[in-house]
């Protein structure tokens, strides 16, 4: 998404975020977000490849059958 469609996005939630009157009902919604960025953060680093090397002979050119 491009920096004015994300821009666009934040404010929309803002809106809707702060049209909620009910304190238990923002408060919930402001639990849910921060752990659902907990998750994120927690996924993006469980993809990190630990070990980027490939197995031995993987990508060998020398075995290359032409």
């Amino acid at each position: 998404m491009d920096d004015e469609g994300e821009r666009r996005q934040e404010l929309r939630l803002i809106k809707a975020f702060l049209s909620i009157t009910d304190a238990r009902k923002r408060q919930r919604i402001l639990n849910l977000a921060e752990q659902l960025a907990d998750d994120a953060a927690s996924d993006t680093a469980a993809l990190a490849p630990a070990d980027v090397s490939k197995p031995d002979g993987y990508g060998d050119a020398t075995d290359r059958v032409e």
